[in-house]
Parts: structure tokens; sequence; C-alpha cells
């Protein structure tokens, strides 16, 4: 007798076979996709090419809107709007779940995992063989499936580590109490089903249109998940995992293995491609897509912006400089994505005396400004020219990152961002700050500044620049809020060279540093010297993805912290185990209410006027507090609801028992 049905893994059972690839008709008299059966939806070409369609809508976990993952780690903090959760993490960055409750701050890649995998399946099963289409489309078809088994099982893998593997299209006879499978057949089904989706590349033989899946997408993948693997291989042989009865997290190959399969899944893309040469333009340019760089965009129509849209609420919240009353200029992003003062400080300044690269408050230009540093790290300096900090930096900040001093759009008055505080009178209020600050409406600086959009308004300082929504204002004073059409990019030729010096390092392969130097060449560093750099090439490899990935799609720092941290054992994360800091900026403002006043600095023999200092801090409020002090929290619980249905799990190593309130 059949156990019952596991509505996890069987929910894709009732995702229709017939998916949303079609319309309601057709013009050339195809019936709608609603009304054919299964069989005869097969028999048709145009419908299976719209049925595998559909795999390019499955999104990686916490990739939405808002960032989720970037606001999980050290590059960026979000807000904590009372009203507003859509930036707020503190539920995830605290680890406030627990085997009773599972996770509640995040939808985890479960239940609609195994309905995109039975999707999948079900296309492998009913492609090979099929008349209906030619060799060379049933080709493409079944090296895009192949692909997208292996990138729906890596998002989940991610999450919970060691979970049940199905390979074929489940029904409701079959037995779906699957028990888990080692994480490390786990990790080889994925590399042989990346195979397999080369194998049918090659045999299929075209070029496949722009945003679509081809040979190169799949071996640049291929090294991203055999770099995860050789990570898992390597945490398996810390012996973090003591609870492990099953042996779910065991490997029998070494790291080595899975390192020599991401170095020769990069090196057949190297080449191909070559960085843009201009950083920038991958995240604000309409023709992104087309890049030299580009391997796998994922591009938008202006009439079609529904979905997963970096650029649609992505920006700085507050009013404009310039307004007058009968225009009062209001940027309306009500945006959340701070990048932490940890990452401001990871891109280098060179030094205008000498020439060199250098940490920002250690150039001629900090000790101009009277730059110290305390026994606790932060930073002081004072100076009426304080934005030298800004000058000169690594290109790629000025990309990433919208500071005090920096525009949003021309350079022009209106599109200047100021993110300055006056705390000439801290007591009673700050509301003379500058209009782009989170210290505006808040009494004092002992308290969060949350509600009234608060902290929709930076909070530490900064804003994300990448994929912002840079509008502009029409000279009758309304809003041209039409967004770009640029991309976002699930895979770019800079992580392939990334991949590669990884792998290449731990292979003791020579020409791992040319591709970091590529890298760094095009940020406008000069080559990686570990004498000026105070850390091997291991480091800077972890530098260089931290700098060139921040605030992208579907985010990389998190995960790359804890595929490390892991291989190395590591029971604390400290980068995900501190709270965020950011740069408080202090400067009298005009005391004015006055539209096109208010918010702009007083001048030097203005009342109260004094020159300006700034300091860099860790955020002092418990909302904005990380945890990582445990092995356990390199994945998620399964929920005693979970456990108790479905017998045949193992709960994730050092969740058993635990309790919050224990």
């Amino acid at each position: 007798m059949k156990q019952k049905m596991n509505k996890y893994i069987f929910g894709g059972l009732l995702f229709t076979v017939l998916m949303g690839g079609t319309t309601a008709c057709d013009p050339l008299g195809i019936e709608p996709s609603t009304t054919v059966d299964e069989d005869r939806f097969w028999q048709n070409s145009q419908l299976a090419r719209s049925y595998v369609n559909n795999f390019y809508t499955f999104a990686p976990a916490a990739s939405g809107h808002n960032f989720q993952s970037e606001q999980w780690s050290d590059n960026c903090q979000g807000n904590y709007e009372q009203d507003w959760n859509t930036y707020r993490q503190d539920n995830f960055n605290q680890r406030n779940y627990d085997e009773t409750s599972g996770i509640t701050c995040f939808t985890a890649p479960w239940s609609d995992a195994y309905k995109n995998i039975r999707s999948i399946n079900l296309a492998l099963e009913r492609l090979p063989g099929n008349e209906a289409v030619t060799e060379e489309l049933r080709n493409q078809l079944l090296a895009e499936s192949y692909f997208f088994r292996a990138w729906v099982y890596f998002d989940m893998e991610k999450y919970w580590g060691a979970v049940p593997y199905v390979d074929k299209a489940l029904t409701l006879e079959d037995d779906t109490y699957l028990p888990q499978t080692k994480r490390e057949t786990l990790f080889d089904n994925m590399l042989a089903d990346l195979d397999k989706s080369l194998e049918y590349f090659q045999a299929y033989g075209g070029t496949p249109d722009v945003g679509m899946v081809n040979a190169d997408v799949v071996n640049a993948f291929k090294s991203r998940v055999a770099l995860y693997a050789a990570n898992a291989a390597e945490a398996s042989t810390t012996g973090i995992y003591s609870d492990d009865q099953a042996g779910l997290f065991k490997f029998e190959k070494t790291a080595q293995h899975y390192y020599q399969i991401a170095y020769d899944a990069a090196k057949a893309v190297i080449g191909k491609y070559s960085l843009e040469p201009n950083y920038e333009d991958l995240f604000i340019t309409e023709d992104a897509h087309t890049s030299v760089e580009s391997i796998w965009p994922v591009m938008f129509k202006r009439s079609d912006r529904e979905g997963f849209n970096p650029t649609s609420i992505n920006g700085p919240d507050g009013t404009y400089y310039g307004g007058t009353q009968e225009h009062s200029y209001e940027w309306d992003r009500r945006s959340g994505l701070f990048p932490t003062q940890d990452l401001v400080d990871c891109y280098l300044q060179k030094d205008e005396v000498d020439g060199r690269w250098k940490n920002w408050w250690e150039t001629s230009q900090a000790q101009s400004l009277g730059v110290t540093v305390d026994g606790n790290g932060e930073i002081y300096g004072h100076g009426a020219d304080y934005r030298k900090i800004f000058e000169n930096r690594d290109k790629r900040f000025y990309a990433t990152v919208t500071y005090d001093g920096a525009y949003m759009g021309p350079e022009e008055e209106m599109y200047i961002i100021q993110t300055w505080i006056d705390n000439s009178d801290p007591e009673n209020t700050l509301k003379y700050s500058a209009l782009h600050t989170g210290y505006r409406s808040t009494d004092d600086m002992d308290s969060p500044p949350v509600g009234n959009r608060s902290s929709s308004q930076t909070i530490n300082g900064y804003y994300s620049r990448k994929y912002s929504h840079f509008d502009a204002f029409n000279e009758d004073g309304t809003l041209n809020m039409d967004q770009r059409t640029t991309c976002y990019f699930n895979i770019r030729y800079a992580e392939v060279l990334l991949n590669c010096a990884e792998a290449g390092i731990k292979l003791s392969q020579t020409d791992a540093e040319g591709y970091i130097n590529e890298i760094r060449g095009r940020a406008g560093l000069d080559n990686f010297n570990a004498g000026e750099a105070g850390h091997d090439l291991w480091e800077e490899m972890k530098l260089q993805r931290r700098l060139e990935f921040a605030f992208e799609c579907p985010g990389f720092r998190y995960f790359d912290l804890l595929r490390w941290s892991e291989a190395e054992g590591k029971t604390t994360i400290d980068e995900l185990n501190t709270p965020s800091r950011g740069l408080w900026i202090f400067r009298k403002g005009k005391a004015s209410e006055e539209i096109g006043v208010q918010g702009y600095p007083a001048e030097p023999g203005e009342a109260g006027y004094f020159e300006p200092y700034f300091q860099t801090f860790e955020m002092p409020y418990s909302y904005y507090d990380r945890k990582f002090d445990n092995a356990r929290y390199y994945f998620v619980p399964y929920s005693q609801t979970t456990l108790r249905d479905y017998t045949q799990l193992q709960q994730n190593p050092g969740w058993s028992n635990f309790r919050y309130n224990d």
C-alpha cells in the first residue's frame, strides 16, 4: 500500500502540465493551451518550446526586489520601517527561528522547488524520442531542461544541505516520502546533469538567442556548483557536524576533485568573452545585455516589467534639492538598501601624493583631514573638504555606492544626495539635517530612526547605487518615472574569471593571479602585490568577489561567506556576527523649513556654523544586530510539523531539540 502523499514533493503534480507559456489562442489556429490534453500537448513543437521557456522564470530564493540575501550579508543593512517589512530582515539576521517555528522570515525553496523539479522531469521524460519536434529543437530543449534541474537543486542545497533527489515525474502511484540524498551525491547529480546539458548543446549545434541558456552558461554555472561542492567536501573533514547520524554530510571524494572540475569548466569559457571596459555600464545602460561580458542576462521589456525587477524600487528616498513652492520635487522610491561601512572601507583610494592604492583612512587625503583611528577601529576626521574621502576610489565604488555629495543623475543641484546630520542641538531636533538622512524626524540619536519613513532614508550614511532608479524631472515639475530597460546578470564573465582563480589557487595553477589582475585592472587598480595588500592571493580573491558582485542579483556575498567558513570548520562567522557599521557626518544646516532652503548646509559666517566632522560607527540599535555563532546556522532547520509528517527526513545538524527559550 502506498504511503500518504507527501504534499511537499508531490505538490508539483498540482502544477498543471499545461503551464502558462502560451496565450489563450494562436493566430495560426493552435488550440488554447488550457484545452489541450497532455498527450496532444507534447505533439506540438510550439507548446513544447513554451513549456521549457517557463523554466526561465525559476528565480533563486531570496532574490526579489529587496535583495534579501544581500541584506543577510555584511555588505548591506536594510531599514526598519514599522509598517513596511520589505527590507526588515532582523528575524533572519538574528536567527530567530528554530525547529518549532521553522523559517518565518522568508520562503525557503522547498515546495515550489519540487513543483519545478517535477515539471522539469516531465520534460526530460516526454522529449526524448518525441518525433513532433525537430532533432535540433529537441536537443536544445533537453539541454535546457538538464541545466534547470541542476539550477533548482543547487538553490535547495544552499539552504538545506541534503535533500531528497527526485529524477522522475512522480505520480499518485509513486511513494513520495523519499529519503534525503547524501550531500555529495546531490552535488554529483547536479554536475552530471550539467554534463548531460553540455552533450545535448553539442548535439544541438545552434546559437541560442541572447538571454537563453547555452553551453557557456552551463560551463560557467558548473564551475560555480563545483566550487560549492569543493567547500562542502572540505567541511566534511572538519568535524563540525557531529550529529549527522546518517552521514548525509560526509564526502568520499576530495575537495581537489571538485576544484579540478570547477577549474576545467571555467577554462572552457575563458577567452570567449571579455570584461566590459566601463564597469558602471553593466548596470545603467539599456543595451548591457549585449555587453562583451554578458553570458546570461535577464532582460526586461518596457511594456512588461512584472516579476523580479531590480530597478523597480531601488533608489534614494526623500526630497530633491532646488524645490520651490510651485514644485516640491520628491523621490518616491522608499528604498532600504544601505551599503555598510565595512563594504565601503574595502574600496581602496589612490593616494594623491604617492599614487599608491591604500585604505582610504591611510592616504594623504585622510591625513589632511586629521583622521585618527580609535581602539575599536572607528575612524574620526574633520574638515570643510571632508568629501575628499570619497575621491579617487576603486571605480566599482561609484557604481555601487551613493554617498554624501554623489549625484543621482546629472551633476545639477537638484540631483545631489546629501546625508549629513545637523546635531548642533540633538536633544531637541535634527530637522535641519540634509534631505536624505534618516535623522531628520527623531529627537535624539539614541533612538533608532523608525517610523515616518525615517529609516527608508539612509540610517548609515549611504544608499545602494546598482540598479537604482534614476528619475528625472520635467520642466513643468512632473516626474518622469519611466524605468530603464536595463538587465541583470545570472552569470557574467567576471564570475568565470574569479571562479577559475579560486579553483586555480587551490590547485596551484599559475594563471590564477592573472585572472584576478584582470578584475583589478578594470577597476583602475594596479596588479596585486601581496606586500602592499597585506594579505595573500586567496584573501585577495575573496575581496575581489565581494567588491565585484556587491548588490547584484541573486546575491553572492552571504553564501560565499557560508561556504568558505564552512570549509574552514568555523562555528562563528565574524562578518555575520556583528552589527552593521556606517558613517555619521556632522555639519550645521540652515535653520529653515522653507522649501528650497531646508536641507542645505550653513556656510562659514552663518549662524551656528562649525567645521564639519565625521566618524564611523557601529549601529547602536538592536534591530540591526547579526548573529552567527553556531555551526547550525549553515543550514535552515526543518520544522517539527514537517519532521512529524515526513519521518524519512533527518533534522539538519545542530537543530535537533533546539529551542531559543532553553
